[in-house]
């Protein structure tokens, strides 16, 4: 799914007269050229929030010659004369040329066939020619680890990663990236990835393992942050990402097409029950303390519409399970743990660490 955030700037390139009956174009050797500039950007993800008018405009002709240098917003309303023939109609945002936070990297370019006499309307969508990364560090790894970061190198350049840089997007340019992860100065692991350009990635950091020495760094990749992240203004740190609080929390049918394998993401649903089996969905059942089935309305009875949760001995299945509390049948719940890929044959949260009852 894609938003899409409309600035237009309009280029009459014809002499013009007025009269009482409007705005009419007069005929002549020259032709005019109308150009709408489009900012795509793909919905969920954090995007500078800035309008077209600080972008670059460039006219170039076929030879190669740029005709036209300004921004966009400079050239709105212009009168400009166009001979006919073919123009290059290019505009971004700011260069980009080496890895680098908060640089998004938008960029479009169409071609005008101009006519004498004649109207040519082009529309030109910037999309984002660069590649967006984000680390974010599990709290246990954070309980373990004093002194961390997480090196991210490409073409042209590197960024270092830490806890302090969790809600800021680096940008790199397409192609193949090293992820190196140190702790106390030392490297422990590295692992190699392919980005592609006008797609955003972001590697969660784990550990395995049960002690300090035994600590290795897991990725868990998310492609598309369509799927990951919730809107917002970018440098807005107290704005987090989808899923990354209770307020953000995913839906039981958004949650279901998570990867498997995201840790501390926060999912609201209700109970309906539970499982008695990969193919048997307990709706409105209460005697069972070891899982829950979680659905997106109250009366939900398709399996298949459900997110199933394991619980494990301990203070949340103590507070959560139907066995002990069947009261908490159809209660809305928003739970943080780590996606499963399959439980009870169906998509699944384990490793529970927090929930809050409605």
């Amino acid at each position: 799914m894609k938003r899409f955030f409309w600035r237009t700037a309009g280029w009459i390139l014809l002499a013009v007269m007025c009269a009482c009956d409007g705005l009419k174009i007069v005929p002549g050797p020259d032709g005019q050229l109308i150009v709408n500039v489009v900012v795509e950007t793909p919905f969920g993800v954090r995007t500078k929030n800035t309008g077209v008018d600080s972008y670059v405009f460039l006219l170039i002709n076929q030879t190669g010659d740029t005709l036209y240098r300004d921004t966009v917003g400079a050239i709105k309303g212009s009168a400009l004369s166009l001979e006919p023939g073919t123009y290059s109609v290019v505009v971004y945002n700011e260069p980009f040329t080496v890895p680098a936070f908060d640089k998004p990297h938008f960029y479009g370019s169409e071609t005008a066939h101009v006519i004498a006499g004649e109207s040519c309307e082009v529309v030109l969508v910037c999309k984002q020619e660069n590649t967006g990364v984000r680390v974010v560090f599990s709290e246990e790894f954070r309980q373990i680890q004093q002194n961390y970061y997480m090196n991210v190198a490409g073409t042209g350049g590197s960024l270092n990663y830490d806890g302090d840089t969790e809600n800021d997007w680096g940008f790199f340019f397409p192609g193949q990236i090293t992820l190196s992860l140190f702790t106390d100065g030392q490297e422990v692991g590295s692992v190699d990835r392919q980005v592609l350009a006008k797609h955003m990635y972001s590697f969660f950091v784990e550990r395995t393992g049960t002690s300090q020495e035994n600590v290795v760094p897991v990725f868990t990749l998310s492609v598309d942050s369509t799927r990951t992240w919730v809107s917002s203004i970018w440098n807005d740190m107290n704005t987090a990402g989808k899923g990354l609080t209770k307020e953000t929390a995913y839906s039981v049918t958004e949650a279901r097409e998570l990867e498997a394998g995201i840790p501390d993401i926060w999912i609201c649903g209700y109970i309906i029950g539970y499982y008695k089996s990969s193919t048997t969905l307990m709706a409105g059942g209460t005697d069972n303390e070891t899982n829950l089935a979680l659905a997106d309305g109250k009366n939900e009875t398709d399996i298949n519409k459900t997110l199933a949760v394991n619980l494990t001995a301990g203070a949340i299945r103590d507070g959560l399970n139907l066995l002990n509390h069947p009261e908490n049948l159809y209660r809305k719940v928003w739970l943080k743990g780590k996606t499963r890929d399959k439980y009870f044959g169906q998509p699944g949260l384990e490793n529970l660490k927090e929930f809050v009852l409605e």
